[in-house]
């Protein structure tokens, strides 16, 4: 393979066949791509994920070392702690020369640096992590169409892995359907860190907030609908999912932590003052300035990912049922259609109620509907 002008694997490893793992499978083959899928994960999901389709072949993790000479690229798709310690078993192995090795951590710093510290020269690490996701987990849960649309960050930090990242990006784009953007490791963190984990740190300490307030203060989480909601519907995330996140970027996470906390005791000190108008209208134009479409850390509608048949009127029927109950759609776009087989609609609604009402009324009806995490 000429490394600099194309990029065609004809051996893909998927090492943990989870939600992530097995959806880049089905990508794969729903889009035609013509070669081997490999998959190493427990039994359980070995077994879904082939009887789904999501692969063509099925090992345990423990005989990564058999398979490995006979692989092209391999997505580690592990949580994060579990990624690096991949990386570490990867060095102990006889790698094939040019083999390509990326990920799907949610923070790139610490395992670019692993992967930096412990891989063979003569393999490519090209560190990137999808903007996609779902409330369930498993390979039960795959989904061909998860990465339509979707941001997909690369973060190449090496002459040879810059060399490949944008073919790489191609393929990605060709086979998954996202858009690829590339960034250093540690902005992509401070990024994440100031857009998506602060905000989840404050989702739950407001709920926490609004739950000690409530014992003294009978009837506040009664009336916690509405804006509260919308404003910590990411608190419900469980720890599980975030620990790793917290623990390989709490020092990117710390300093800026500090600047949120000045930032809200100044505004306390300016509600002493009657001053908080300056506050209140810098926040308000820098949201406006914020695109009304953008896909990256936290999507700003509330939005519903809906599988469709191709077939006359699918769309307006789905606007019908939704009229006939008033729920409004926001935004509707055409993520992919495939010809004589579908695609997925993205349908934007304005609060997180709306956008449940509509799955609910949409899985009632036959479609399948679930919200865009």
């Amino acid at each position: 393979m000429d490394q600099e002008h194309q990029f065609n694997p004809k051996t893909i490893a998927l090492y943990s066949v989870g939600l992530l793992g097995g959806s880049i499978g089905l990508a794969l083959k729903e889009s035609g791509y013509k070669g081997t899928i490999i998959g190493l994960s427990s039994p359980n999901s070995l077994k879904v994920a082939t009887s789904l389709g999501c692969i063509d072949e099925g090992y345990s993790y423990d005989e990564l070392s058999t398979i490995i000479d006979r692989v092209d690229v391999i997505f580690l798709c592990s949580p994060i702690i579990a990624i690096k310690e991949t990386l570490q078993k990867l060095s102990q192995l006889n790698l094939p020369k040019g083999l390509i090795v990326t990920d799907i951590g949610s923070t790139k710093s610490s395992i670019t640096k692993v992967a930096q510290n412990t891989l063979p020269d003569h393999v490519v690490f090209i560190g990137g992590h999808p903007m996609a996701g779902s409330e369930k987990s498993g390979p039960a849960a795959s989904d061909p169409y998860l990465f339509e649309n979707a941001i997909y960050v690369l973060t190449p930090t090496e002459e040879k892995s810059e060399k490949l990242s944008k073919p790489f990006a191609q393929f990605l784009r060709q086979y998954l359907g996202c858009r690829s953007i590339f960034l250093d490791p540690a902005i992509h963190d401070t990024i994440a860190a100031t857009v998506s984990h602060i905000p989840h740190m404050l989702a739950v300490a407001l709920v926490n907030l609004a739950q000690t307030v409530d014992e003294t203060t009978e009837g506040t989480l009664d009336l916690a609908a509405g804006g509260f909601r919308d404003l910590t519907r990411i608190a419900s995330a469980p720890y599980k999912m975030w620990h790793d996140i917290f623990l390989t970027n709490k020092e990117t996470i710390k300093p800026l932590l500090d600047k949120c906390i000045e930032s809200l005791i100044a505004m306390k000190e300016n509600l002493d003052k009657d001053a908080l108008g300056a506050a209140f209208d810098s926040a308000a134009e820098t949201r406006s300035n914020i695109p009304l479409h953008n896909k990256g850390f936290i999507s700003p509608l509330h939005e519903v990912l809906v599988i469709v048949k191709d077939q006359p009127g699918i769309i307006s029927t789905i606007s019908t049922k939704l009229a006939e109950e008033e729920i409004n759609i926001k935004d509707i776009e055409i993520l992919k259609l495939r010809e004589g087989e579908g695609g997925t609609l993205l349908l934007g609604f304005e609060s997180f109620d709306i956008a449940s009402q509509a799955i609910d009324v949409l899985n009632r009806i036959g479609f399948s509907a679930r919200e865009r995490v």
